[in-house]
């Protein structure tokens, strides 16, 4: 099993995912760090919580329109098919 990753934006609201964006393996590292994921997840097969400020660099990179301040954002692991 291969993993990949998005930046999953949920409903401050409701609480339910409204909205991804594919990470790109080139960002990968760069997004794992603004995440600060521990060395100990080294794959980030967690969900981890993303601040606005790296959300922001984030959109930045990856050309998405990411509405910032209306979602709580994180960064999540995909299975995907290898």
């Amino acid at each position: 099993m291969k993993v990949d990753h998005i930046v999953a934006g949920y409903d401050k609201g409701t609480e339910r995912l409204t909205i991804e964006h594919d990470v790109p393996a080139s960002l990968f590292a760069e997004v794992r760090s603004l995440a600060q994921v521990p060395d100990t997840d080294q794959l980030a097969l967690g969900s981890y919580p993303l601040s606005l400020s790296a959300v922001r660099r984030i959109a930045s990179q990856i050309a998405a329109p990411l509405n910032v301040d209306a979602y709580d954002w994180y960064l999540e692991p995909v299975p995907t098919e290898s």
